[in-house]
């Protein structure tokens, strides 16, 4: 993973070294609407949760960009919301809060002008990698309480060889979009973001159901109740989870943005009146 990151940054710096000096730099802030991919929740496309994000873009060739990103939002799934039988009665509900930064190289269709200060647009595809961290959370009476500490699977106990998870993951963001430089100034962009991760606890659910009242022992009655807050006893060694596939979510991004060289050449030219 890492060697193919550094062939993407040595591409985009490596290609356009004849433009000298020909450099287009632009500031974004976003929303976005997400959907989380994983063992909680429901199986249809339902975009619920948001993120809010920051971008700087920097494009040194008319068909090649390099974009670094920092987002935070929050990932929700709900079983009682499944069209699936055996999903509604596990009865699982969670809330993720996340912070991811990643860096990613965009492939623009129509060449774009480097710096441009009048209409261009483009559709445009992009890949990347990230690190992100989230920390899972459930509901036991009226207050959120972090899942992670608690090995609701056993972890870290008798029932579970398996260490605590780690809370960071690694991301493979990628998708496609649509960018618009309206005038001198103003960018706006939308576009699908489909991030693959490394870990399969983004919803604090991995493998198999242990025994609750060991699992009390051992970690706690909080701890039992998250492991199973179903009214369904479910045998020990029952699947609770796919370890087969890991987490991921899907993002729907607003974007608006500023072009840095004119804003900055406008803020010249008004302090120098």
């Amino acid at each position: 993973m890492s060697k193919i990151f550094f062939v993407l940054i040595l591409t985009i710096f490596a290609s356009p070294f004849h433009l000298k000096g020909q450099v287009s730099q632009e500031l974004f802030v976003g929303y976005g609407l997400n959907q989380l991919i994983g063992d909680v929740g429901v199986n249809k496309l339902q975009l619920l949760d948001g993120s809010k994000h920051v971008n700087y873009r920097i494009q040194l060739h008319p068909h090649y960009a390099f974009n670094l990103s920092y987002s935070q939002g929050e990932l929700n799934g709900a079983d009682s919301l499944s069209s699936f039988q055996e999903r509604r009665e596990k009865n699982l509900t969670i809330k993720s809060n996340f912070q991811s930064i990643n860096t990613r190289l965009e492939i623009d269709y129509f060449p774009q002008s480097i710096p441009s200060y009048k209409f261009q647009h483009t559709p445009y595809l992009f890949g990347g990698i990230g690190l992100m961290s989230f920390n899972p959370l459930g509901e036991f009476q009226e207050e959120w309480v972090e899942l992670q500490p608690l090995g609701t699977e056993g972890q870290g106990t008798i029932l579970n060889e398996e260490s605590l998870y780690s809370t960071r993951a690694w991301t493979l963001p990628f998708g496609m979009g649509y960018r618009a430089q309206l005038n001198n100034i103003w960018v706006v962009s939308i576009e699908a973001n489909w991030t693959l991760t490394s870990t399969d606890y983004l919803d604090d659910t991995h493998n198999l159901y242990v025994d609750p009242l060991i699992l009390e022992e051992q970690r706690g009655q909080i701890s039992s109740y998250f492991s199973n807050p179903s009214s369904t006893l479910f045998s020990p060694g029952t699947p609770r989870g796919n370890p087969q596939n890991n987490d991921s979510f899907f993002t729907l991004n607003l974007n608006v943005g500023i072009h840095i060289e004119a804003f900055m050449e406008r803020c010249a030219k008004f302090l120098h009146r």
